[in-house]
């Protein structure tokens, strides 16, 4: 008797670059059994990315499937070609679009993957009105509807999403193993460090300052009320910046007279390493339902001090360590609570205990997996009654 087959599940992308939810998923093909799952993906945008290599070698495939005029035909034509059993759609516009013609195409099982960059951020007529049909084909085609936070979950879908049986929430996963090995590097270091030198307060801010977020200069101006209340602090940013962006925060640097305590690292996957040498992490952020480095910073006991999202504060129940004001606040207010977050800054035991504790959340790679898999296992047949016209 031949073995049977392994599930390929076809991933359907905006780019297969350094963004979302695509590099943990390349991290989980190392994880997968790939006798159980073959992972492939689709990416709508044209051109080589980033991952490419790195997917063929972990025994996947890369297609690219520009949207445009002539995608129907192509996607279709590719998935008859393929013959998924799931296809895992997490792109921002088009996942209506590409559940419909999987549904045509008799793939069984069709998930939808709510995230934050869902939709884009047009706000003109046209887009309203894309996002609306986009969301009606979704409706319709989607067997399973996945979001990564119950924030992302109520604002792009609906409040009531507990009462449909096909949504569920399930938080990104990150790997633990870099964390140990971060809080380890640490303990050395310190051990290395000349005796009776004084750590300047290091404040950590990870992810893209957009240029209509209104908290895209707080960071600076919050160091700035710090150095005037005789801290000696430092700011790190970590993320993709346009050059319009870094400019106008230099700029701001130099009117607030810390420009030399301002120090852009640009975009970094040592983020483990940074925010244990972190004294703080700071989100000022007003438009992200669920950062990733805060679970992250979480799980080696450096002390979150963010705005008041949603997101952030689903993390708060499951996860300590996390402070939030309201981004109205003062910078005086931000920078005296900066300053008490710091006082003490967490030993090597306590980031132990912190590790530990995030071993038991939901936030680790190993229960994405777990859940990830159980879904595209899962028999149709059990998890919900065929759609009008399937058999």
């Amino acid at each position: 008797m031949s073995a049977a087959r392994p599930r390929t599940v076809l991933h359907v992308v905006d780019t297969v670059n350094r963004s979302g939810l695509l590099p943990r998923t390349v991290e989980l093909m190392s994880r997968l059994d790939p006798t159980e799952f073959r992972l492939v993906f689709c990416a709508l945008a044209g051109g080589p990315g980033a991952f490419d290599h790195e997917i063929r070698s972990l025994g996947g495939q890369v297609y690219h499937c520009r949207l445009g005029p002539s995608f129907p035909r192509a996607f279709f034509l590719l998935l008859r070609q393929l013959r998924p059993s799931v296809v895992h759609s997490w792109a921002r516009t088009s996942t209506g679009t590409v559940l419909g013609l999987a549904r045509m195409a008799r793939v069984r099982r069709r998930v939808a993957h709510l995230h934050d960059s869902l939709g884009g951020r047009g706000s003109g007529p046209v887009t309203w009105l894309g996002r609306a049909v986009d969301r009606g084909l979704i409706d319709a085609g989607a067997t399973d509807l996945l979001a990564v936070s119950e924030t992302t979950i109520r604002r792009f879908w609906c409040s009531q999403w507990r009462a449909d049986p096909r949504c569920r929430v399930i938080y990104d996963g990150l790997a633990v193993e870099p964390f140990g090995v971060a809080i380890a590097a640490r303990r050395r270091a310190l051990e290395a460090a000349p005796a009776g030198v004084d750590i300047p307060i290091t404040m950590l801010h990870t992810g893209r300052l957009a240029t209509n977020d209104t908290g895209r200069l707080r960071p600076v101006e919050i160091l700035a009320a710090l150095s005037a209340r005789g801290a000696d602090a430092r700011l790190r940013l970590v993320g993709p910046q346009e050059p319009a962006e870094t400019a106008a925060l230099l700029a701001a640097a130099v009117r607030h007279d810390v420009r030399d305590r301002v120090e852009l690292l640009g975009e970094r996957d040592d983020i483990p390493r940074l925010l244990v040498a972190a004294s703080l992490l700071l989100v000022t952020s007003d438009r992200e339902s669920l950062p990733s480095a805060v679970p992250a910073a979480c799980a080696v006991g450096t002390p979150v001090l963010s705005a008041d999202l949603a997101g952030v504060g689903e993390i708060s129940r499951l996860l300590p360590g996390i402070t939030m004001l309201p981004l109205s606040a003062a910078d005086g207010l931000w920078a005296d609570a900066a300053r008490a977050l710091t006082d003490v800054p967490p030993s090597l035991d306590d980031r132990r205990a912190a590790l530990r504790h995030f071993v038991r959340s939901p936030f680790t790679i190993e229960n994405w997996q777990r859940e990830l898999t159980a879904i595209w296992s899962e028999s149709i047949s059990t998890a919900l009654p065929a759609l009008r016209g399937e058999s």
